[in-house]
């Protein structure tokens, strides 16, 4: 069922329509969803982040498209959450703001300051979009959450066909081809890297030597030693990458990632003192896995119902 437009939102279309050029150009109506609108100011401050203003015109424009969309379903999700009166409280808020400075190492008022201004929000800015994400949750978790069961043997299965990643590690030798990035990286370089890391990776994929490679076109100082890093201890590297290197066997290589300070193909030279965990010592981690995927997978049906009974209509 479609909903009808009020009056109301009519009259501010046309008032918007009649503005100046500038004013329309600079925060027109670009999306109406149900009663409410969004302008292309949110839709500009949403998309800062991928620096727009630095890509190419037709690059620009479906990342601009991509990031309506993503407006448009987070307005379908806060509708719900005002209909079915999802609420959280200001201490829980409170609480939220505190773990995540906790976590992140804030310990003074002046550095959580600091990190705010270098994303461009103020404290309240901050606070409410915390509050928004735990009402999302919570409404995710009411609607969809709270109807899945995963059953032990479906558990089992996953146990029994990805073995690889359940072992216990305490060190690994790793080897890597390191192409950087800065934080000021035109958003064409950054291509262009990872054009070159995946031209790399292809080259490796055929047979080639990885150390000749990363002695070639890593800029890392391990580039001289063949891309040869050495020892790590398991548990002290970064959990994403922990997950990728947990994926492969010794002599095998990963595939192209991002990361912070660049694209990176990492290769597993061997582990030190590993053993595979048992079943019930990983039971709670892949129930938690696939709850998750299933809440993916069913969030996503769940919105394309929500779509279909709405009105939505685009003006970009």
């Amino acid at each position: 069922m479609k909903y009808k437009i009020s009056r109301f939102l009519m009259m501010i279309m046309m008032i918007a329509a009649g503005g100046s050029v500038q004013a329309e150009a600079t925060n027109r109506i670009v999306a109406i969803v149900n009663n409410e609108i969004i302008t292309f100011h949110e839709l500009e401050k949403a998309g800062r982040i991928f620096k727009l203003s630095e890509m190419e015109k037709g690059k620009q424009e479906e990342t601009q498209k991509q990031i309506l969309f993503q407006l448009i379903d987070q307005k379908l999700v806060d509708n719900q959450i005002k209909r079915l009166g999802v609420q959280i409280s200001s201490e829980e808020v409170d609480k939220a703001v505190a773990r995540i400075k906790e976590d992140q190492k804030l310990n003074s008022s002046e550095d959580f300051s600091a990190v705010l201004n270098r994303e461009g929000l103020s404290e309240a800015e901050f606070r409410n979009k915390i509050k928004e994400q735990i009402l999302r949750f919570r409404l995710i978790s009411r609607e969809i959450g709270s109807k899945i069961i995963i059953p032990e043997d479906r558990i089992r299965e996953y146990y029994q066909n990805h073995q690889i990643q359940f072992r216990k590690i305490e060190g690994v030798h790793l080897a890597h081809i390191f192409l950087p990035l800065s934080n000021d990286t035109p958003s064409e370089e950054i291509e262009k890297q990872k054009k070159k890391a995946e031209e790399v990776w292809e080259r490796l994929r055929k047979g080639e030597d990885f150390a000749e490679l990363a002695r070639k076109f890593s800029k890392d100082p391990s580039a001289a030693q063949g891309g040869d890093m050495g020892m790590f201890v398991f548990e002290e590297i970064d959990p994403l990458l922990r997950g990728e290197i947990s994926k492969l066997k010794p002599g095998e290589f990963s595939s192209v990632l991002q990361t912070p300070t660049g694209w990176q193909i990492v290769k597993l030279v061997k582990f030190q003192g590993s053993k595979e965990l048992s079943f019930d010592e990983v039971k709670g981690q892949i129930q938690e896995q696939l709850f998750q995927e299933e809440v993916d997978q069913r969030f996503v049906q769940w919105l394309q119902k929500l779509k279909e009974r709405s009105y939505i209509q685009i003006l970009l």
